[in-house]
C-alpha cells in the first residue's frame, strides 16, 4: 500500500501529531457508539540517541467488519528520525499478519515558491525563507509505504479480499482525521489573538 497525502500544516507539526502518544487526533467526534478509531495502550523506550528513538508500541486500531466495531491490538516497534523526518516500523506481534512492516516520511511543500520565490526555486526551509521574505506558507507532504502479508486462510481469497479492504479503509479513515486536525490547528492559529511581540 503506497499513500502520498497533502496536510495543510508545518512538517515538524505534522510529523508530532504523527509519533507523539499524547497527541492523538485519531479521534472521531461523529462515532459516538465506539469514538477512537486508534489508542495507544502502551509506549516503551528502547533506545535513543539524537534525534534517533526506537521505541516499543502497543496500539489498538477499530476496524469496522459488517457493522460491528472490533479493536485490533498492534505491538509494533518504531524507528523514528525525528531530524529527517521519518519513521520505519514492523511488527512485534499483529493479529492475522505474517508480516506487516512500513514507513512514513514528511516533507516540506513550499506553497508561494512561484509567486514569492521567481528567480530560484528553493531546495531547503532555509531557502525559502529567504527568497520569500518569511512570508511562504509551507505545508506538508506526507508519504506512506506499507507492506503487510496475512497468515493463511486469510491471505487467500475471500478472505484477503476482506483484510485489504478493512486495511485501506481504515488508514484513508485515520489519515482524514490527520487532516481535520490540521484544519483545527489552522483555524485556531488564524482566529487566536495577536500576541504582544507582533503589536
Amino acid at each position: 500500500m503506497n499513500i502520498e497525502l497533502t496536510v495543510g500544516m508545518d512538517p515538524d507539526s505534522v510529523y508530532f501529531l504523527l509519533t507523539d502518544p499524547q497527541s492523538g487526533p485519531f479521534q472521531s467526534l461523529k462515532n459516538y457508539k465506539n469514538p477512537r478509531l486508534m489508542e495507544n495502550k502502551s509506549r516503551k523506550i528502547l533506545f535513543e540517541n539524537g534525534p534517533r528513538q526506537i521505541t516499543r508500541v502497543e496500539k489498538s486500531v477499530v476496524c469496522k467488519v459488517f457493522g460491528v466495531y472490533i479493536p485490533i491490538s498492534m505491538h509494533l516497534i518504531f524507528d523514528e528520525n525525528r531530524k529527517d523526518l521519518m519513521t520505519q516500523y514492523k511488527k512485534e506481534r499483529v493479529i492475522f499478519m505474517k508480516e506487516f512492516k512500513g514507513n512514513y516520511k514528511v516533507e516540506p511543500i513550499f506553497v508561494d515558491k512561484e509567486r514569492l520565490c521567481k528567480k530560484k526555486t528553493p531546495m531547503t526551509r532555509e531557502e525559502y525563507k529567504k527568497c520569500s521574505g518569511g512570508k511562504g506558507k509551507i505545508a506538508s507532504k506526507l508519504t506512506i509505504d506499507q507492506f503487510y502479508k496475512p497468515y493463511p486462510p486469510f491471505n487467500l481469497p475471500p478472505l484477503s479480499w476482506l483484510i485489504r479492504g478493512l486495511t485501506i479503509k481504515t488508514s484513508k479513515s485515520l489519515l482524514a482525521l490527520l487532516q481535520d486536525a490540521a484544519t483545527l490547528f489552522r483555524t485556531a492559529e488564524l482566529n487566536s489573538p495577536p500576541s504582544e511581540d507582533s503589536e
